[in-house]
């Protein structure tokens, strides 16, 4: 009988071993990227190439992105993982590669919709300084909200802006909440399923704009 038990303890103890094997433990925190938008205008300065840095504490190496600059002014975008301390740090340079500015902010960066800040990059030398704004990407969806009947079909498109409102370029995901209700592809072409109510989205950059749409027999 006690050996009975004694095996029976070591298949159970081998069970959970293997659960936790299996399930990796605790689930360790999801961490998703935002996409910010940087903006500086350069008028008055010798500025040639600007480069952000993103840092953190559970951020090994640091990301590194150069903006583009097109008639005096710096557009562009950085990724940048979510969560508190991130260090973003900004250097300018002029055509010969000699820093001429540097300026850096610390902030926490959440999925979606993160509020506008700017950085000042103060002149190592005689120039004057720069201000660089940070602000999120939004997304639309036209229409924001459609009747169909089921076997029709909806056509849905998505306009990405950034903080000043100007477009910009990228192809966002598309995604529906219930597909028996709507299913949707990589176009934004809805086809409808099933009667009822449901979400359709298109997400750039953790940013997401939504689509009601409502099938009817």
């Amino acid at each position: 009988m006690n050996r009975r038990l004694r095996v029976g303890a070591s298949l159970a103890f081998v069970s959970l071993v293997g659960l936790v094997s299996c399930t990796g433990g605790p689930s360790a925190p999801v961490i998703r990227d935002a996409t910010i938008q940087v903006r500086a205008d350069l008028s008055g300065t010798m500025v040639a190439t600007l480069v952000a840095q993103v840092t953190a504490p559970d951020i090994p190496t640091g990301l590194i992105f150069n903006i583009p600059i097109v008639n005096e002014v710096a557009s562009g975008t950085i990724t940048v993982p979510t969560g508190s301390d991130r260090t973003i740090a900004m250097r300018a340079y002029d055509a010969s590669g000699v820093q001429t500015h540097t300026g850096s902010v610390t902030v926490g960066i959440q999925a979606g919709t993160n509020p506008t800040i700017s950085v000042t990059l103060f002149p190592l030398t005689g120039d004057v300084p720069i201000t660089a704004t940070l602000g999120a990407l939004s997304v639309t969806v036209a229409p924001s909200s459609a009747t169909i009947a089921v076997g029709q079909t909806q056509s849905l498109t998505a306009s990405i802006k950034d903080v000043f409102g100007n477009p910009v370029l990228g192809t966002v995901a598309w995604a529906t909440r219930d597909p028996g209700i709507a299913t949707v592809d990589a176009t934004g072409l809805v086809t409808a399923r099933g009667t009822g109510a449901t979400t359709v989205s298109a997400t750039y950059g953790g940013t997401a704009g939504v689509a009601t749409i409502t099938v009817t027999p």
